[in-house]
């Protein structure tokens, strides 16, 4: 079972919502999932300085993805990239295909001198944790993530 990397093409789309999909199951947030695999092939099917899409192939079939953008950070006046989502299909956990997506976007982080490399865990995704853990990874502790959804962006956005 041999694993490949490659960046997110046209065609692309269907496999990238397949996943999404696994992804938003695992979260048990399948109901927010209310994109498209065409949305998601004009998002992250195209090319772009600052953001990408990655695919893990193993033996012709898509079995994972990664996607992540760049931004800059003050305190080092250089880039840091930033993992938005990884998911590996689970027949295709254990593979290697998890690794195999981290390392490239840490290749990527060395190509564009990016001295940070960040994403969010879920407190529950005790084996995302332990993976994060077995590739170096440190938690930040003391900060959280805060959100706002569709109706409270509204909401706000029309507060005076």
């Amino acid at each position: 079972m041999s694993i490949t990397v490659r960046e997110a093409r046209r065609g692309d789309g269907p496999a990238i919502h397949r996943l999404v999909c696994e992804l938003a199951e695992h979260h048990d947030e399948l109901d927010r999932v209310v994109s498209s695999p065409e949305a998601l092939e004009a998002g992250l099917c195209t090319s772009s300085d600052r953001t990408g899409c990655l695919i893990a192939v193993c033996d012709g079939e898509p079995v994972g993805f990664v996607y992540w953008y760049e931004i800059f950070t003050t305190f080092t006046a250089k880039p840091k990239l930033y993992m938005e989502d990884i998911c590996v299909s689970r027949h295709a956990r254990g593979t290697g295909a998890g690794f195999a997506l981290v390392k490239a976007l840490a290749k990527i982080c060395v190509e564009r001198d990016c001295p940070r490399f960040e994403w969010l865990a879920m407190e529950d995704n005790e084996l995302g944790q332990k993976f994060y853990s077995q590739i170096g990874a440190t938690v930040l502790r003391g900060a959280d993530t805060w959100q706002l959804w569709d109706a409270d962006i509204r909401a706000l956005a029309e507060k005076e």
